[in-house]
């Protein structure tokens, strides 16, 4: 039961909510963004001006999985407290630190060209300025902050298959899911097909954790961070 007056009742309660919703909207936003980000700044403004209401709407859910994802890392970190702790931490710091370049910060960047792609717009002005933009060595910290999340995902997916914590398919699910999506993205496969992929696996590995932390008693993830009996019935089960 839910006892927000609880402390550790709502940590944990909040985390596995966490876990399983923050990877579901991160994959949306993956599968659905209208605007390529490897075009130019032209084919950028054209992607955005046809989809405008669509990019709105994925950065705004894109914004919400960010926020998720931070209740989520601590949830992690809960999990790892016994084995895999030195791994789990390299991999929150990764991930926090990619959260608030790649999705955080990055989506100012975004809510500025849908504004630029906005009608009544000079089209070829913002293009200009754009591709001075995108010229400029500043934004690479938030280019780069992609590739510091990706690797704290992997390092947390080991993390938590060393701890023994719920399924222990999830923990590697969580590595193989990232991995994919490096691996297609360097040989080339279309993105809408190895972003449904790759993100189904890891968000279904997320969740899986996600629920065998709502499944874990109060009392046990207080004191260690070990599933509960009854957690570790429906895992086996």
């Amino acid at each position: 039961m839910f006892k927000i007056w609880d402390p550790t009742n709502f940590r944990r309660t909040l985390g596995g909510l966490c876990l399983i919703l923050a990877p579901i909207l991160f994959s949306v936003v993956e599968i659905s963004d209208p605007v390529g980000q490897n075009g130019t700044a032209a084919q950028q403004l054209a992607d955005a001006a046809r989809n405008h209401d669509l990019m709105l709407a994925d950065i705004f859910i894109g914004i919400a999985s960010a926020i998720l994802f931070l209740p989520a890392v601590y949830a992690l970190l809960q999990i790892t407290r016994r084995r895999g702790v030195v791994l789990g931490h390299v991999a929150a710091i990764l991930i926090v630190v990619g959260v608030g370049l790649a999705h955080l910060a990055l989506a100012g960047l975004q809510l500025m060209l849908w504004a630029m792609a906005g009608p009544g717009i000079d089209r070829q002005a913002m293009v200009a300025f754009l591709e001075k933009t995108m010229q400029n060595p500043a934004a690479l910290p938030l280019v780069l902050g992609h590739d510091l999340f990706a690797p704290g995902l992997i390092l947390f997916g080991i993390a938590v298959w060393r701890s023994g914590f719920g399924y222990r398919w999830a923990g590697p699910a969580i590595a193989v899911g990232v991995l994919l999506d490096i691996v297609g993205g360097t040989v080339g496969i279309p993105d809408p097909y190895i972003s449904i992929l790759s993100d189904g696996i890891f968000a279904t590995a997320l969740a899986a954790i996600g629920l065998t932390v709502l499944l874990t008693s109060d009392a046990e993830w207080a004191e260690t961070g070990a599933a509960s009996p009854a957690a570790e019935r429906a895992v086996a089960a």
